[in-house]
């Protein structure tokens, strides 16, 4: 088991990934940065802890129990539940597949009006922030559908900050959808590599081990589309 430091340091150690850089494309990156870094600060701090403690005393889980589970320490498991440590993305899917919920049930519920069409409007779009910059594995989430059984497709935009991914490989049942809205991807499942840009589509069973990385010099946003809703 490894503390968040511990856990932040191997996942950004990780070397299989495409490597882009230099000191020409992160100066490049400068303003991207700033853009994404005030966004990010818009953000309220993460508050999905009480989420993720409510559904493990549902399942008559203790820290020590769930740490054995998902090979986290339980002081690590204690300060997100407390909010005060986002876990990346891979991170975050071990515990809440652990729970038995997925990475949507964490989001503030959306108002409703009870009429035949579901609407969210842009300003009103929940958001959620994973991982750190430190890492390279800071993800912004912004929801699109909320989490519901009603709901049988699970759809967020990922923001992806320059040479930031999820870089560790996660898998799940069901299949995946993505369309890069602007920027660039390097995506891989089940170990094969493929370069997306802007416009491009993508679609994979979720069983094969999957991770991305944004290559380029600018923030990328992915929308994608999970069904059934196990992300």
């Amino acid at each position: 088991m490894a503390d968040d430091d511990a856990v932040a340091e191997r996942i950004d150690s990780r070397a299989d990934a495409p490597h882009f850089g230099g000191e020409s494309a992160q100066r490049q990156r400068a303003p991207e940065e700033a853009a994404l870094n005030a966004e990010t600060d818009r953000l309220e701090k993460p508050r999905f802890g009480i989420r993720l403690r409510h559904a493990r005393k549902l399942r008559g889980l203790s820290l020590d129990e769930l740490s054995t589970r998902v090979g986290l320490t339980e002081g690590y498991l204690s300060k997100i539940e407390n909010d005060r440590s986002m876990p990346s993305i891979p991170t975050l899917h071990r515990i809440v597949e652990a729970l038995g919920i997925n990475i949507n049930a964490l989001f503030s519920e959306t108002e409703r009006d009870g009429g035949p069409v579901l609407v969210i409007r842009r300003e009103d779009r929940p958001r959620m922030e994973t991982g750190h910059r430190r890492s390279g594995d800071r993800v912004v989430l912004e929801q699109l559908v909320p989490s519901g059984p009603e709901h049988m497709l699970q759809i967020n935009i990922h923001v992806i900050e320059a040479g930031g991914g999820s870089r560790e490989a996660i898998s799940h049942r069901g299949q995946e959808f993505g369309l890069v809205l602007e920027g660039c991807l390097d995506l891989s499942v089940d170990g094969n590599w493929v370069n997306l840009r802007e416009g491009d589509s993508f679609y994979f069973d979720s069983s094969l081990g999957h991770y991305y990385v944004n290559p380029g010099s600018g923030i990328a946003r992915i929308l994608w589309v999970n069904t059934p809703p196990t992300f």
